[in-house]
């Protein structure tokens, strides 16, 4: 069975998830991570894609970013991938690290993504992925939260807050203090699940109206078929 292509909408955010496979961890070290962070500054550098979170984990990498074409959303998250298949760190003499070609697969298959409709979904993706973060540390700086939340930060790749972000005030300090109050209240079960669903198929994040008028412009059923059969016509 041919597999489905990706849904994309230019324009619009995507979630997207970039996994290790089972029993790696490409993103293990500091240097790694900060390896990655310099990769993802070098790509947004040389594109129009708009960055507006991520999250580097040890074995795995969140985005939500704006792309414009599907080439450029393909060519930046596989590039990245590609990279960091091909350095990976072996130990070496006394107890130095060294850069070594990956021989086991690094990645597990292409990456994940979903649309995601504008407004509070995107801040629900958003709050997500610096969540993701937080649970690896309380303090880690391969992620947007410092960026979000007013905080200083180094080697970050530049941010683009859509509107919603810029819609929790009217100054930064504003906008930055409800972030923070929103990041420790923390998303909705349902909010999680819609966007671990619309990861999972591939499809896309919002409410129905919104995949309804989504359906219509791609032609690409989105929301579940009603259950049971078709009614039948009575002529």
């Amino acid at each position: 069975m041919a597999r489905q292509a990706r849904l994309f909408c230019p324009g619009y955010a995507h979630l997207v998830q970039l996994q290790a496979a089972i029993g790696a961890q490409p993103l293990a070290t500091a240097s790694q991570r900060d390896r990655f962070l310099l990769w993802m500054r070098e790509g947004l550098g040389s594109s129009t894609l708009r960055l507006h979170a991520y999250a580097v984990l040890p074995q795995t990498v969140w985005l939500l970013i704006t792309p414009d074409t599907a080439p450029e959303l393909s060519a930046f998250v596989q590039g990245l991938a590609r990279r960091t298949s091909r350095a990976q760190e072996r130990p070496g003499p006394n107890g130095a690290t060294a850069l070594s070609p990956a021989r086991n697969p690094v990645w597990a298959g292409r990456f994940r993504s979903a649309v995601v409709q504008p407004g509070e979904w995107e801040l629900a993706a958003m709050l997500w992925i610096d969540r993701a973060a937080d649970a690896v540390g309380d303090i880690w700086p391969w992620s947007s939260r410092a960026a979000h939340c007013g905080e200083p930060s180094t080697g970050a790749p530049v941010l683009s807050f859509p509107a919603a972000y810029w819609a929790l005030g009217n100054t930064p300090f504003e906008r930055e203090a409800a972030y923070r109050q929103r990041l420790q209240q923390g998303i909705s079960s349902a909010s999680v699940r819609a966007l671990e669903h619309g990861l999972r198929s591939g499809s896309a994040v919002g409410e129905t109206a919104f995949l309804r008028q989504l359906e219509r412009d791609i032609g690409r059923r989105l929301l579940p078929a009603p259950r049971g059969r078709p009614r039948m016509k009575v002529a």
